[in-house]
């Protein structure tokens, strides 16, 4: 079980070894669950109601956000909807290992978990092609390729009551259209026709999880704001900031059961 900061990179550096150095790592931190790696939308029952869901979004959300997307852009709206906290078939993953175990030690009454997933790996499974002899590249999200692309077929699923889609989820880069999404390095899988969490689909060579000992929550929390990952800078708002603020004048307790109030970080 992790107890440290150190521990953690040690354990992800150690796990990553065979994998290719210059392709990306990516990084999910959520509280452990009887469902996990499972989309929001399968796992609360709302499978049948993805459609609703999404075009009354994309047809109210311009009456509160300034920068939407064209109408036909579905792959973009299912990127800012699944951001805004609309239930979808995407899963949210990060660029940045920390970033994703900062996500993982949020809820007090759980406990921690980090996954961590080879996404181009996940994609050679789903059926992207490759050219022979170059490198490994994501899909494009937007591009159709006469049905050849994965990607786009799992994201065209989501409008079309899952008409079409291959098995597997696939790993794209989004759209940065909204600051969370930049700040967050945020990456996600769209689910296909097989709605089973990602951990029982793909093998365990491409994907990795580290339990996080709940006892050391609140001293890995003040390594990472050491670190400069804090509240504010994964959401760069008024809400993320108000957050970081009350965690940083907050009564903690120690595991003697001693507590005490701290300014953390105020310098």
């Amino acid at each position: 079980m992790i107890k440290s900061i150190e521990n953690f990179i040690e354990a992800v550096r150690a796990d990553s070894t065979s994998w290719n150095p210059k392709e990306p790592k990516w990084f999910r931190g959520e509280p452990r669950s009887l469902t996990p790696l499972l989309p929001t939308l399968y796992r609360e029952g709302l499978a049948a109601f993805e459609n609703p869901l999404l075009q009354m979004f994309r047809s109210r959300a311009s009456g509160y956000h300034d920068v939407v997307p064209d109408v036909e852009r579905t792959d973009q709206w299912l990127f800012l909807a699944r951001h805004a906290g609309l239930p979808t078939r995407l899963l949210d993953w990060t660029e940045g290992a920390l970033i994703g175990l900062h996500f993982a030690l949020q809820e007090k009454e759980k406990e921690p978990i980090v996954w961590m997933l080879n996404p181009l790996e996940l994609n050679e499974l789903a059926g992207v092609s490759q050219s022979a002899g170059q490198m490994r590249e994501f899909p494009l999200t937007w591009v159709d390729h006469a049905g050849a692309n994965p990607a786009f077929e799992n994201i065209g699923g989501a409008w079309v009551l899952d008409q079409r889609g291959v098995e597997l989820p696939v790993a794209v880069y989004p759209h940065y259209i909204h600051a969370r999404l930049r700040a967050q390095r945020s990456c996600f899988t769209v689910h296909g026709k097989r709605k089973e969490g990602l951990d029982t689909l793909v093998p365990d060579r491409i994907l990795k999880s580290y339990a996080i000992d709940p006892d050391c929550r609140e001293s890995m929390l003040d390594e990472l704001r050491t670190l400069g990952i804090t509240d504010s800078v994964a959401f760069p708002d008024l809400d993320g900031l108000a957050k970081e603020l009350k965690a940083r004048f907050s009564i903690s307790t120690t595991p003697d059961g001693r507590t005490y109030t701290s300014s953390r970080n105020s310098g």
